[in-house]
């Protein structure tokens, strides 16, 4: 986005990102609490149930077929798809991995200055020792998560906006 941050388009763009970001988290936010209330009913379930039948709790819970994962999980998958050399070097920690994802999401949206983003992103990241395809894997991982996380609201024009913002950062970070 750049100079033209005060463009009507650009700040049109800008509140695009955010609203469908937003999107993306009460989604995830509404299937974990779901989650949690479902689980809490089957264990509630099952123990009474395993009064009445002397089996434990445990053996009655079965995990929903369609729960929803959390983003940092979903994006790691499809970064190591991009990117399955740093298996070994992406941080292991997901509480730390998920701070990190909705940290940059929320500075691309919100910043100023996409390049300045861009190379403290890459500054961040020179002792991992990546490539440019490893950023463009970065880029496309982040696109496809938060696609597939908008279903049938992330229209083309909208991830056209996720995919042109995400490759001006990683522009900048490939030329570092």
């Amino acid at each position: 986005m750049g100079n033209e941050q005060s463009s009507p388009e650009a700040r049109y763009k800008r509140e695009l990102l955010k609203l469908s970001w937003n999107l993306v988290l009460t989604v995830q936010e509404q299937a974990k609490s779901a989650q949690d209330s479902a689980e809490a009913s089957r264990n509630s379930a099952a123990t009474a149930d395993s009064k009445a039948t002397g089996q434990t709790a445990a053996s009655f819970f079965v995990p929903g077929q369609n729960c929803i994962r959390p983003f940092h999980e979903d994006f790691m998958s499809s970064f190591l798809k991009y990117c399955p050399d740093l298996k070994t070097k992406f941080p292991s920690n997901y509480t730390l991995v998920s701070k990190m994802i909705q940290t940059f999401i929320s500075n691309a949206i919100s910043t100023s200055d996409i390049n300045k983003l861009g190379r403290s992103f890459a500054k961040s990241h020179v002792k991992h020792k990546l490539t440019d395809d490893h950023f463009q894997g970065f880029s496309c991982a982040l696109v496809d998560t938060i696609q597939s996380r908008l279903g049938k609201f992330g229209t083309i024009e909208l991830i056209k906006i996720w995919r042109a913002t995400t490759d001006a950062i990683i522009g900048v970070c490939t030329c570092i």
